[in-house]
């Protein structure tokens, strides 16, 4: 199967504890959504820099922080991966092109 049962990094949990408390002292108590909204600015920024790591960063920092917010375990969000995972496979998909977003393609009852 593909799912291992390993530790996080240790230097990972570290970083993601720092952000945690930094965002708390930063932004308040405020809900999930903002950083959501947010995280598809930092999407369209590094798909026009595919390779700069820094957006990547920015990326994880805000689903991190919208999924902390939000109260959403690892374990959860964890869960719903391995679930969705088996609704991607069921889907039909059109031919890759580069560059582009795939959509699945949905003549069918939509599976969620």
């Amino acid at each position: 199967m593909l799912y291992r049962n390993t530790q996080p990094a240790p230097e990972r949990e570290q970083v993601r504890r720092e952000h945690s408390e930094w965002s708390q002292v930063t932004f308040g108590n405020v809900g999930p959504v903002g950083p959501l909204k947010h995280l598809s600015k930092e999407a369209l920024e590094a798909a026009a820099e595919p390779g700069d790591l820094s957006e990547r960063a920015d990326m994880q920092f805000l689903l991190w922080n919208a999924q902390r917010r939000a109260g959403i375990t690892d374990e959860q969000i964890t869960r719903a991966m391995i679930e969705k995972l088996v609704v991607n496979k069921q889907r039909e998909w059109p031919e890759p092109k580069d560059g582009e977003p795939r959509l699945h393609i949905r003549d069918k009852p939509d599976v969620r």
